[in-house]
């Protein structure tokens, strides 16, 4: 199940900015992740949501490489979707019977305005498939981002591409979430979102 589209940046509010330019719906302001070196900004679309992460220059550098490549981007990117479980060993023991690597839970905490956010994540250690293969998110008791997130947008369009698809739906299917995938020159996700001046695919 969808919990979040992950829109990668070196610039968050330049990336917020052209998605408002673009669909007409400016980004809430999420909160950092302490000691990790980013924070976010947020667009919900009900109840799954659109994360734009990127370097927090509030922080000190964290030591460490930021995720999802933040680090060695020039420009805002699409780099992966993260699926909602409740049972992240149970899709940890699912992705080592195909040949896929998971970390054991990991706990994280956000302060956002007005409450703290707790939850787990299950994170891949190979090759994401162009970031078709997601993470995962366990939220426990906390209340979910979408619930306070920038509302307007939705999710238009969102479909893997890749060069062999029936193999990278077989895994899909193994974790438990499924996805169209195409046939396509390069490993890819794509996603096309559309708000209440616009649609616009993201990078």
């Amino acid at each position: 199940m969808l919990d979040h589209i992950v829109l990668a940046t070196p610039d968050i509010a330049a990336t917020s900015e052209w998605l408002a330019d673009h669909t007409g719906v400016v980004a809430s302001e999420g909160g950092p992740h302490v000691g990790r070196g980013t924070r976010n900004r947020l667009c919900s679309f009900g109840d799954t949501y659109l994360e734009i992460i990127g370097p927090d220059p509030s922080q000190p550098d964290p030591g460490e490489p930021r995720s999802f490549g933040i680090d060695d981007l020039t420009d805002a990117r699409v780099v992966t979707w993260c699926a909602r479980q409740h049972d992240l060993a149970a899709v940890v023991a699912a992705g080592a019977g195909v040949g896929l690597g998971y970390t054991a839970p990991v706990a994280m905490r956000r302060e956002a305005p007005g409450v703290t956010l707790d939850w787990h994540l299950s994170l891949p250690t190979g090759d994401t498939e162009g970031g078709i293969l997601p993470f995962f998110i366990d939220w426990g008791t906390s209340v979910h981002p979408s619930a306070s997130a920038a509302p307007g947008l939705r999710v238009a369009t969102i479909y893997g591409s890749h060069p062999d698809p029936e193999r990278v739906q077989q895994l899909l299917s193994a974790l438990g979430e499924t996805m169209n995938v195409i046939e396509g020159e390069s490993a890819r996700l794509v996603v096309e979102l559309a708000g209440p001046t616009g649609q616009v695919m993201l990078p």
